[in-house]
């Protein structure tokens, strides 16, 4: 029988450690080490993760914690204010090392570190924190989400623009608004914690005058709806166009105390109460003919409104006013924003006034509207009344509207929810959830730790709770999904691809269509067991579809389905290698999926990686892609890499290019060439391919003898240099083999980047059975 050729032009199949290398197709690898197949016909060296520089200035952390604390995205401004599409990257200090250890958050803006941190409070003893992120219409939502941290608190990061504040009756800010640009917020909803209201808010002075200690009304019942309010501290009497001072209490129905030392109280002076700094409004109500009211006294409450669309929950002021029939109403707003300074929080925009029958259950109607820059209005549609300074160089502000018939709003029917509802926010001390995911204009979070209405900080582990759409940090009482309750799991990850919730528990995953329009509208779609993640950065989203790794296998969900893309691993290996911190990764220019042992450094391997070609639909091994070491969560970043942070001093990436400096070593099938215990003698082996360096020995084999005895490992020659272009070497025998089997091996040094377009092996069978 003439000689034969067999050539393995195609490593598309990748690795396959599950079937015995002799029965493994000829376009698989019996061993594929820091090599890729993301191309079709040929398999290149691996590349790695390195430190970059160029995209990044080096940071400098105390602590990080194994998974967790990186985040980037593009703002349309800078650190400096400059309106230019800017790429700004968070690194979590999970324990700074001051005196009171507190966990913060570095921004890098460009190649510069923000001095600027965000500070998310002191940690609990030995603990740090694990900081996970999201991001919707440009703040970025920061959560640590250890549990024990008791201290620290979700914050807001943003922009600010500059923004005339308590404009006048010439359309300019009254007040300083040098408070602007990158800062970072509450996220708690806050509802005002101060305010009264009534016929005697503003009034006129009674008495001999001269007095620096009391203001006497001359009204005898003026302030007797007020009870302790006014003794709970810092409420301001203010002489008009004078100065303020702070009323220590109220002596009687109709006198308040001052601390004294200030203004005086002549006879006959006018006067005004204003809340305390940034806290709430006062109301100074009267009503009057000329409207179209009913009679009956009512009551009021106010909110606070922030970022112009998210309303708090309501505060109820002390005092009332009684209206007869057919009679308006004329309301003075009074607000206490500091002069110099930020008072009210730059993150609330105004607040809203509402009003209902006194002492009963309705529903609590809108009675104003309050813009911390345009002024107030008597609905949501009207037009507003300025501000006015009542004195200057302070940050004592009024502004008058009048509202001559009910309206129809109310704060159910404003805000979608009810006026009962117990929770609105998280943001309280120790408020946190394990993780969040913004997808339909609203967040979703899950595994919630918040405080109930009975006051108790409790941790929901079944619970996903949503945003109201476009009210980012709005998460009503009854916007909850509950899940397999008491089921001994608790949800680790919340991923969102095609109107689809990817919630992964420990073990289960469930995928929820959110689809509608409208929460009712949603339903479970369905549940697979042994799906879930242990890890939150065991999940990953792509361009197409979301993957996620356990010791069961790589699986992705591409909107319709979920296929387990691992099944060329032998089971065994793949579960040794997968861990409680294993990460998965996606670098989106090749198309890897990278997965990556252990986030921690624990082991001397931590950074093996196995990369799954999506072009090719293959594995191969990848040892140290990452140093051992700790290693923050990865990221797809903004310059098409897979990016992390090591230790506490680099940020290194991976950009699926092959990298010189690493070994190359690949098993082909142990072939048999299709006659199965007929002994062929091999004559040699010829290999094409492109080599920066000579690779003394680099072609080994293995081979099965003409007596059935597998043998060990042989140099079968050197595979010398080609300057990096595509040559062909053939390595000849010079006794051919007598083989019932053969196998290549190229182990190839790091010293160049290597590149393998086709492997031949020539052989004649002869009429031999192996015996």
């Amino acid at each position: 029988m003439p000689k034969q050729f067999k050539t393995y032009t195609r490593f598309e199949g990748g690795l396959n450690t599950k079937t015995n290398s002799r029965s493994i197709k000829d376009n698989e690898l019996a061993q594929a080490n820091n090599v890729i197949v993301d191309e079709f016909g040929a398999i290149k060296s691996c590349g790695k993760a390195v430190d970059n520089d160029t995209n990044y200035t080096d940071p400098s952390v105390t602590a990080s914690q194994p998974g967790y604390g990186l985040f980037q995205a593009s703002f349309d401004f800078d650190s400096s204010a400059n309106n230019t599409n800017t790429v700004r990257t968070f690194l979590a200090d999970a324990d700074d090392g001051t005196f009171t250890p507190d966990a913060v958050v570095h921004v890098l803006d460009g190649t510069s570190w923000d001095t600027n941190d965000i500070s998310l409070g002191a940690v609990t003893g030995s603990e740090q924190a694990k900081v996970i992120y999201h991001i919707a219409d440009g703040a970025v939502t920061v959560c640590d989400t250890n549990v024990t941290n008791v201290s620290t608190t979700l914050k807001d990061y943003k922009y600010k623009k500059a923004m005339a504040r308590f404009k006048g009756s010439n359309g300019v800010s009254q007040l300083s608004t040098s408070n602007v640009g990158w800062q970072d917020y509450d996220t708690k909803l806050s509802a005002p914690t101060s305010g009264i209201c009534g016929l005697h808010v503003v009034g006129t002075t009674a008495g001999a005058g001269n007095n620096t200690t009391t203001l006497i009304s001359v009204v005898s019942t003026a302030f007797e709806d007020f009870d302790t309010e006014l003794d709970g501290g810092d409420y301001y009497a203010v002489r008009t166009t004078a100065s303020a001072e702070v009323i220590s209490n109220r002596a009687s129905d109709s006198t308040l105390t001052m601390a004294g030392g200030g203004t005086t109280w002549g006879n006959s002076e006018a006067y005004s109460i204003y809340p305390p700094q940034g806290t709430g409004f006062n109301l100074d109500l009267t009503a009057d003919s000329g409207g179209s009211w009913i009679a009956g006294t009512y009551e009021f409450a106010t909110s606070f409104i922030y970022d112009g669309n998210q309303e708090s929950l309501l505060r109820e002021l002390d005092g009332d006013l009684a209206v007869s029939s057919d009679q308006k109403v004329t309301c003075r707003v009074l607000a206490n924003e500091n002069a110099s300074g930020e008072g009210y929080s730059l993150g609330i925009t105004g607040g809203r006034i509402y009003y209902r029958l006194k002492d009963s259950d309705d529903a609590w109607t809108l009675f104003g509207d309050i813009s911390f820059t345009e002024g107030t209005r008597p609905s949501l549609e009207g037009e507003y009344t300025f501000w006015v300074k009542a004195v200057s160089g302070t940050g004592y502000l009024y502004s008058d509207f009048t509202i001559y018939s009910a309206n129809l709003d109310t704060y159910e029917s404003i805000n979608g929810f009810s006026q009962d509802t117990a929770y609105l926010s998280l943001g309280l001390a120790g408020e946190k959830y394990q993780t969040s995911v913004v997808t339909n204009r609203r967040v979703f979070i899950a595994n919630v730790k918040y405080t109930t209405d009975g006051g108790n900080l409790q941790n929901f582990g079944d619970q996903i709770r949503y945003s109201q759409i476009n009210k980012f940090n709005t998460f009503p009482e009854l916007n909850f999904i509950d899940i397999g309750v008491n089921d001994g799991e608790s949800f680790v990850k919340l991923e969102a691809f095609a109107d689809r919730l990817l919630a992964f528990k420990e073990r289960k995953l469930y995928i929820i269509n959110i689809g509608g329009g409208s929460d009712t509208q949603w339903f479970l779609e369905s549940e697979h067991k042994n799906m879930g993640v242990e890890f939150h950065a065991a999940t990953v989203k792509t361009d197409f579809g979301v993957a996620w790794v356990n010791k069961n296998g790589l699986f992705f969900y591409d909107g319709s389905q979920v296929k387990n893309l691992q099944t060329k691993i032998l089971e065994s290996d793949w579960s040794n290698f997968v861990d409680h911190l294993t990460m998965i990764a996606y670098e989106p220019t090749h198309k890897h999926l990278v997965v990556i042992r252990d986030a921690d450094d624990e082991s001397g391997d931590n950074g093996d990686a196995y990369v799954y070609s999506f072009i090719t639909n293959s594995f191969t091994f990848v040892e140290d892609l990452v140093a051992d070491s700790n290693k923050t969560n990865p990221i797809t970043d903004a310059y098409n890499k897979l990016t992390m942070g090591t230790g506490t001093a680099e940020i290194v990436s991976y950009d699926g290019e092959p990298d010189s400096g690493t070994t190359f070593d690949l098993i082909l099938k142990d072939d048999d060439f299709g006659m199965p215990n007929v002994v062929k003698k091999i004559y040699g082996v010829t290999v094409e391919y492109a080599s920066g360096a000579s690779n003394s020995n680099g072609l080994k084999y293995y081979y099965t003898n003409d007596s059935g005895t597998k043998q060990a490992v042989a140099n079968g020659g050197t595979l010398a240099s080609t300057s990096s272009d595509l040559d062909i070497n053939k390595v000849t025998f010079g006794t051919p083999l007598l083989a019932s089997s053969f196998q290549v091996r190229l182990d190839m040094d790091g010293d160049s980047i290597q590149k393998v377009n086709n492997v031949g092996v020539e052989y004649r069978p002869i009429h031999k059975r192996v015996t």
